[in-house]
């Protein structure tokens, strides 16, 4: 097998469970009213399939980066894709809500598995040039890939005689497929790059617990009858907090002993990783992203009053959009400094939100609602980008930690958006409504004005992170290089001479000797031609 090749396939399998990852959530929330139906769901509890597999999925993202860490990135990958393939298989024959509610659940601990892995996977396995630009973009791309995909095909499935299963079903197929390939084509776990000191068992817990609590919180903050005036929500989410007080203190202890932790509370001081703009621009960055898709769905469906096809079509440039930036991303990352390409990815979001918060219902699509579609997904660059940075403040024993690190902010960032927006929009709604008593509450005028507030909610949270990306990532460079450093020293060992190459240097032809790779003290990957 040719390096181009299977360096193709390497990236093909890791985008590719990501993309399922995606297109499950995006087919689910298409088809779960046709779900509820077959299943005799109550009403109330249509949001619960989501709601639990976001809270399996993001409260076990640092336990099981780290445990990716201590057993191999490849093993955590391939048992995470098997998992998602199983459990996909027993939501499709789900006979009733409740299993089907359980069965999300055990699904999204599968994601939780691999999402890590992958990153840590491209991180290790590519050295820093061409090749692993390109992989961390085409990673980046097949989350609106998944997600549109999953919309349209949700869709039409579950209109269809194969019914809203078959959406399990394919998801089962292909999980199946890409951890076959994985498992021929994924580079060995290297032995001496692993996380030798164990698991951090206390840490563990705190923060999963912490995380779950915190997620489900919120989640359950959306449609709790009274939302935060709900007496459990609040208490909830200060047990929450709580508990992650508890794990940063524990973690502080365990690291000054040079003990096993789960996520070393030093990484927030290293001047040069910028960890914690990074977080809190992610944070704030995904909060207006991803609830801002969240409401154009539903200003599609219920203030025009489309159907889930035609609302998926009216998508399709969003995910287009998002392919053509993470494409781009991937070759000018190498180019232009990574603070220039935030800021402006969160710039087009803002615009994005400022078009959808002044929208005329009655104007055509193409007049505002398309800028919304192909303006939204640009913030994709900071996903590319905050990526490899938070990689790059990490050693190469601790890569599938660093990318659930950024994997959990996005979480965060998505949890609290939702939460706190869906709060502002249901106020401003209801507001509305009882100045317009002759109108219900579902009316597509009420639902608008709560939808407005919505967008100018999001827009704050993406200026809150345009600011943190403009005052907190100065002087971060380039994070994607196009070769490595000339001034790496050489490896001891027996006479040799040694040149650093590009890392499209793979798929040159004409190049005598074996092509090796090695990684420094620095848990960076170096080229090195033995000649």
């Amino acid at each position: 097998m040719s390096q181009r090749l299977k360096d193709g396939l390497i990236t093909t399998t890791i985008c590719g469970v990501t993309v399922l990852s995606i297109f499950l959530t995006g087919a689910t929330t298409v088809a779960i009213t046709t779900i509820g139906k077959d299943l005799n769901f109550k009403q109330s509890d249509l949001q619960w399939p989501l709601n639990v597999f976001a809270l399996s999925y993001g409260c076990l993202l640092l336990l099981c980066g780290r445990l990716a860490d201590i057993i191999g990135s490849k093993k955590m990958f391939l048992m995470g894709s098997a998992w998602l393939s199983l459990w996909s298989v027993a939501a499709a024959a789900a006979p009733n809500s409740w299993s089907f509610i359980l069965f999300l659940g055990f699904i999204g601990i599968g994601p939780a598995a691999n999402t890590p892995a992958s990153i840590s996977i491209i991180s290790t396995y590519f050295p820093p040039g061409r090749a692993k630009n390109q992989a961390f973009a085409i990673l980046g791309a097949g989350q609106p890939i998944g997600f549109i995909v999953g919309m349209i095909l949700g869709g039409l499935l579950a209109q269809s005689k194969a019914s809203w299963r078959s959406i399990f079903a394919l998801e089962a197929g292909l999980g199946c497929l890409l951890c076959v390939i994985g498992w021929l084509v994924l580079p060995a776990d290297d032995e001496s790059k692993r996380y030798d000191k164990g698991l951090d068992w206390v840490g563990a817990v705190l923060s999963t617990a912490g995380l779950g609590l915190m997620v489900y919180d919120l989640g359950e903050s959306t449609s709790a009858p009274r939302g935060w005036a709900t007496p459990f929500i609040p208490s909830l989410f200060g047990t929450s907090i709580i508990l992650l007080v508890l794990f940063v203190m524990w973690e502080r202890h365990r690291e000054k002993q040079a003990k096993s932790v789960l996520l070393p509370m030093s990484m927030w001081t290293q001047p040069d990783a910028k960890m914690g703009p990074v977080f809190l621009l992610v944070v704030f960055g995904w909060w207006g992203f991803n609830t801002l898709s969240y409401y154009v769905p539903l200003f599609y469906q219920q203030v025009l009053l489309l159907g889930p096809l035609q609302t998926a079509v009216r998508l399709v440039p969003m995910g287009v959009a998002g392919l053509i930036t993470n494409l781009v991303t991937g070759y000018v990352v190498a180019k232009v400094p990574g603070q220039l390409l935030v800021v402006f990815g969160l710039l087009s979001c803002v615009v994005s939100c400022i078009v959808f918060a002044l929208i005329d219902i009655h104007a055509s699509y193409w007049t505002m609602a398309f800028i919304v579609m192909i303006t939204l997904p640009v913030l994709d660059i900071a996903y590319t980008v905050g990526n490899m940075q938070v990689c790059s403040g990490f050693d190469g024993k601790s890569q599938a930690l660093a990318g659930s690190i950024f994997s959990v902010a996005t979480r965060l960032g998505t949890s609290l958006g939702l939460s706190i927006t869906s709060s502002i929009a249901a106020s401003v709604s209801s507001a509305y409504n009882k100045h317009h008593p002759n109108l219900t509450a579902t009316d597509p005028s009420v639902l608008m004005a709560g939808y407005r507030a919505a967008g100018w909610t999001c827009c704050g949270a993406v200026i809150i992170s345009l600011l943190v990306a403009i005052f907190g990532l100065r002087g971060i460079g380039l994070v994607g290089q196009q070769q490595l450093p000339l001034e790496k020293p050489l490896a001891h060992g027996p006479i040799e001479l040694s040149q650093v190459v590009e890392a499209n240097t793979r798929e040159t032809s004409g190049t005598s000797g074996d092509v090796e790779r090695q990684e420094d003290g620095e848990g960076s990957l170096s080229r090195r031609v033995i000649l």
